[in-house]
């Protein structure tokens, strides 16, 4: 990367870099999680480990030498809509680094006919999430730059929209990475990127807690504070004016390598790994439809016109659900 990168350019970099691997894109619904560990592992350690479902997945290294012990832990689900990341460790040298991302496809049921609903120009959704976490450090940030001018203490959770389409582009842009290099395969790749940013509905950005990086100045970059206890809500609104697919991801990146030994092992641990819990509220008088009805909340679209019972009876169950809730909430018999 360019050492003179802008702070939303360079963490749009790093954002994208999980999204090729996407697949599924006949489902259009993941959970992925990607692991590093990239320092003085011993023979046999496993560098990288990255799978992607549809449900939920889980990706851990972890590794104990005479230098100190590190490890990394990402979690992503669809199930129960949570992401959770942690890197580092206590050791003379750390860099380690964990992504958790999902994603799927949504829709909207008119909640009193079970018809697709019609989208109206003023119709907002809203993803709300709530983060905790907690950077636990032997050193202040400040001393750990001072002792190494490659620090990097960079967390971001990153949420991003798109007209249906993306997926099966991102699908297919992970197929181009693995074939030999050639004009109409750079071509062919850069024509699926202008359409991926063609269909783009919205993206926003949220550093977790002050960045540091040898690439730009993170003293001025707007961040939300943490706490282990207390929830951050991070939340995105906007008009999709029909079904969408989008993005969401949690990213923790620890690297502390100081040129000598220090006298005492420090500890250098980004831990959100029991953070990023989702909820999304749609139009009023609707239910949310997904791919596979994973994330919570949501109805599966099934479009198999003999499985059309099950999508009604689910709606059924769901629309009950909610009213037996507003019953409870008000007293009622």
């Amino acid at each position: 990367m360019q050492a003179n990168m802008k702070p939303l350019q360079l963490l749009s970099a790093l954002a994208l870099l999980a999204l090729p691997t996407l697949g599924l894109a006949g489902v259009g619904a993941q959970s992925q999680t990607v692991v590093s560990y990239l320092h003085g592992a011993p023979a046999g350690t496993p560098l990288f480990s990255s799978n992607f479902t549809g449900a939920t997945t889980v990706s851990t290294i972890a590794s104990t030498t005479s230098q100190g012990f590190e490890d990394a832990y990402a979690r992503a689900s669809l199930q129960d809509g949570s992401l959770k990341a942690r890197s580092g460790g206590t050791a003379n040298r750390v860099n380690a680094g964990a992504n958790a991302l999902m994603g799927d496809s949504f829709g909207a049921l008119d909640a009193a006919t079970g018809l697709p609903y019609a989208w109206q120009a003023s119709d907002t959704v809203t993803f709300s999430f709530a983060v905790t976490g907690a950077m636990l450090q032997s050193l202040s940030s400040a001393q750990m730059a001072a002792l190494d001018a490659n620090f990097t203490s960079l967390t971001f959770f990153s949420l991003g929209a798109w007209r249906p389409g993306f997926f099966i582009r991102q699908e297919r842009i992970a197929e181009l990475r693995l074939l030999p290099y050639t004009p109409a395969v750079a071509a062919e790749w850069t024509l699926l990127q202008n359409e991926i940013n063609a269909l783009s509905i919205t993206s926003n950005v949220t550093w977790l807690g002050r960045p540091y990086s040898p690439n730009f100045d993170g003293s001025s970059v707007p961040h939300v504070n943490v706490d282990p206890l207390t929830p951050t809500q991070v939340q995105l609104s906007f008009n999709p004016q029909g079904s969408f697919e989008w993005v969401a991801q949690l990213n923790v990146s620890t690297m502390f390598q100081p040129a000598q030994a220090l006298a005492q092992r420090p500890t250098f641990i980004a831990d959100f790994s029991n953070s990023a819990v989702a909820s999304f509220s749609g139009p009023a008088g609707t239910v949310t439809t997904s791919s596979l009805g994973y994330f919570p909340g949501t109805v599966a679209v099934v479009p198999e016109p003999q499985a059309a019972a099950l999508m009604l009876l689910g709606l059924a169950t769901l629309l009950w659900q909610r009213r037996r809730a507003r019953v409870a909430a008000s007293g009622l018999p």
